[in-house]
């Protein structure tokens, strides 16, 4: 294998792909450094996150200089409908979530922003396989946030009587 074929394909240009992690290792650590003023109890939610953040962050960052990156000349501009979409369905799970609860929210998100991203068309067995992971990660992130982190998530007011 030569190393062409091991390099990682940019988005745009090389100095861009260490240019995101670089921005998430100086944003991890200033959250790391505020929650020094937070309870205990109060900055387990930020500390932990922000250490996964910085984690990834230089993995990341380890990988590309590891690998290297191909610069990305013919790179396709995108579809613009798509990016109001994702906008737009990230605002309406933000604005439902109170009415309806986090599962319900999180759960209609995922299949929503499932249909913007589908590009080909997709076999019984793959979207069966999607939706199950979709039902997978929303049920994760509930259990993270509201069992191990004790962050308080809407259960919705309109079961809430």
């Amino acid at each position: 294998m030569t190393t062409t074929n091991r390099q990682i394909q940019a988005a745009c240009s090389a100095r861009s792909e260490f240019l995101m992690p670089l921005l998430f290792v100086a944003l991890s650590g200033g959250c790391i450094w505020q929650a020094q003023d937070m309870s205990p109890l109060g900055a387990v939610f930020p500390t932990t996150i922000a250490g996964l953040t910085l984690l990834a962050a230089l993995m990341r960052i380890g990988q590309l200089a590891l690998r290297g990156v191909q610069r990305n000349d013919g790179r396709a501009r995108g579809s613009t409908p798509r990016r109001v979409m994702l906008v737009l369905a990230m605002a309406v799970w933000a604005l439902i979530m109170p009415w309806v609860g986090f599962l319900l929210a999180g759960l209609a998100s995922f299949v929503t922003l499932m249909l913007i991203a589908q590009h080909e068309s997709w076999s019984a067995r793959r979207l069966m396989g999607h939706l199950a992971t979709g039902v997978v990660l929303v049920g994760c992130f509930y259990g993270l946030f509201a069992l191990l982190l004790n962050v308080p998530l809407p259960a919705g007011k309109w079961w809430m009587s």
